[in-house]
Order: structure tokens, then C-alpha cells, then sequence
């Protein structure tokens, strides 16, 4: 989530006092909005959430991260299409705040609203239930994606990037809690990825966003800081490195698809060309999902470096 709606990071960070107030305020709303969407029904929850982070979204500051992302996805594309876009994401930002929070309800609800595709070595892969990666983006309901794992009872640990604001941190931790076993922040470095693997468990990660530090990796052809460590962590273990994505059907229902797991065309490389060439795989899946769905890729911080710094 951004780290500011109601005021520009920059005037924020330059007033502690304005940016306190503004979370806090943030933080009732959010609670308030959050407490509605668990007592309506799905459908109304999705919609309510939608339009209540559409609503803001021209005066957040995230919303010129997200036109500068797409500008550099869709080079051939309008001014006037990257804003009616970059509202759409806001309101796609909603809805998969409205699907984390109904997550227990969906999965109640799964034979009517779940629809699943595994490829055959996959299923093949679930069924052993060996140590796996399982990489997705944040395109379409990516906070439903993990519910294709729960049939197979793996011990899944899921790696997600705290929230900065503190009143929104708890309960979006609470939330997260649907995912699996264990949950690991995005910043604790990769020991807590390796003693999941060596124990036999999985971990499941977006891994389209920039990270601190990492490789550049082209995505969209142009190169832009990608995490290629949890890919070099699977073939260090051996665990399996499976590509997964979920995508929204009418009605509120869900189709959830899991690729076969992932291959290194050079299996003799250097474990770190191997990495950079299967995130370079990967970022193919992205890229496919994005162009399908852009106004569901919700990129709200910058992913490619500034040309002077390229």
C-alpha cells in the first residue's frame, strides 16, 4: 500500500508532525472501511473497496509512479490512457484489499468461486509435495493466488513487505496471517527463504516490484533492478521454481492458473547466470499479464531506474 494518501511523500517526510496525523487518519479510515467490507457480501465488498481507493487517486503521489511505469510498459500509449489507467489501478488496488480481507470467505466458498488450472508437472510437483518457490505478481487478484496451494498441504511461508504505516501494519498483518504457516518480511534477507527450503517447506512471493539491491534484468525491454535472489535460493536447494497467477472472473469468482515449474535451459551455468536467466522467464510471464490486464498491474512505486541513471 502507499505510504501516504492525504499527503505528498515529500510534505510529509518534510512535516513529521502533518505525516503522523495524516496515518492516523489514514489508519481510521482504513479500519472503518475494512470493518464495513467484512460484514457485506463479497460482491458489495469488492465494489465498496474498489471505489474508496479510486476515489483519492488523482492527489496521491503514487499515482505518478504508476503513469511513469506504464509510459515505460506501453511506450505507443496516451497521456489520456495512462491516467484513466492509472485511476483503474487504484480501484484494482481496492478490490484486492476487499479479496484479502473476504480471503476465509472465498475459500468457504471455493466450489463456486474458485476455478483452478494446474499444468501436469506441477500438479505432479504439488502432489510430492517437495520444497517449491511459487512466484507471482501483484496483477489481478494476486492475494487470492495462494488459495490454489491449500488442497495440497504444504507448509507455505509467504514474504510480504510491511506496511509503513503503523495503524495499517497490525491489521494487515492479521490478514495476511490466511496465507500459510509463516509469513517473512520482504526485508529480513534470505535466511529465513533458506530455512523454509532446507526444511522442506515453500515460500510464495510477488516478485515484480523493485527491490533495494539485486540485478539489473530486462522486463519490457528495458532494464530495470529485479530480485534475483530467491531464484538463485531454489537452485542452491533444489526446490522447484513454479510461476502462478490469478485472474478475475465475472461474478466474483476466481481463476487461479500454475505453470509448470520452471527449467534452466543451462543447468552447468554459474548458479548466478542461471538466475538472471530464469528471471528473465519469469518477467515474460509478467509481461503477458500486464499487457492483458495493465489496468490491474498495480505498480505504485517506481520500477525502472531514472534515464540519467541508467
Amino acid at each position: 500500500m502507499p505510504e501516504f494518501y492525504l499527503v505528498p511523500k515529500k510534505l510529509a517526510r518534510r512535516a513529521p508532525l502533518l505525516a503522523k496525523l495524516s496515518q492516523t487518519i489514514e489508519g481510521w479510515a482504513f479500519a472503518a472501511i475494512f470493518w464495513l467490507m467484512q460484514k457485506l457480501p463479497l460482491e458489495s465488498a469488492v465494489k465498496l473497496a474498489g471505489f474508496a481507493f479510486w476515489l483519492p487517486a488523482r492527489w496521491s503521489d503514487k499515482a505518478d509512479k504508476a503513469r511513469l511505469n506504464l509510459e515505460v510498459a506501453f511506450p505507443d500509449s496516451t497521456p489520456e490512457w495512462r491516467e484513466r489507467t492509472t485511476r483503474e489501478i487504484f480501484r484494482s488496488l481496492g478490490h484486492s484489499a476487499a479479496e484479502l480481507i473476504k480471503l476465509e470467505q472465498i475459500w468457504e466458498q471455493r466450489d463456486e468461486r474458485l476455478e483452478f488450472v494446474i499444468a501436469p508437472r506441477a500438479r505432479q510437483h504439488l502432489e510430492a509435495g517437495g520444497a517449491t518457490i511459487f512466484i507471482t505478481a501483484h496483477v489481478g487478484p494476486w492475494q487470492v493466488a495462494p488459495l490454489i496451494l491449500r488442497p495440497f498441504g504444504l507448509k507455505i511461508h509467504a514474504i510480504y513487505a510491511p506496511e509503513s504505516n503503523p495503524a495499517l501494519a497490525n491489521m494487515m498483518l492479521r490478514l495476511r496471517q490466511s496465507f500459510g504457516e509463516g509469513l517473512i518480511p520482504a526485508d529480513a534477507g534470505p535466511r529465513p527463504i533458506m530455512k523454509a527450503l532446507n526444511a522442506g517447506g515453500s515460500v510464495i512471493m510477488a516478485m515484480d516490484t523493485r527491490p533495494d539491491t539485486g540485478k539489473m534484468v530486462p522486463f519490457f525491454g528495458r532494464e530495470a533492478l529485479t530480485n534475483t535472489s530467491a531464484v538463485g535460493l531454489a537452485l542452491r536447494t533444489g526446490a522447484a521454481l513454479v510461476v502462478a497467477r490469478g485472474e478475475r472472473l465475472p461474478g466474483a469468482r476466481y481463476r487461479i492458473t500454475m505453470y509448470d515449474p520452471l527449467v534452466s535451459p543451462d543447468p552447468d551455468a554459474p548458479v548466478k547466470d542461471q538466475s538472471v536467466v530464469l528471471t528473465e522467464m519469469i518477467h515474460g510471464y509478467f509481461e503477458e499479464w500486464i499487457r492483458e490486464y495493465p489496468e490491474q498491474w498495480v505498480c505504485l512505486k517506481r520500477r525502472w531506474p531514472k534515464g540519467h541513471k541508467l
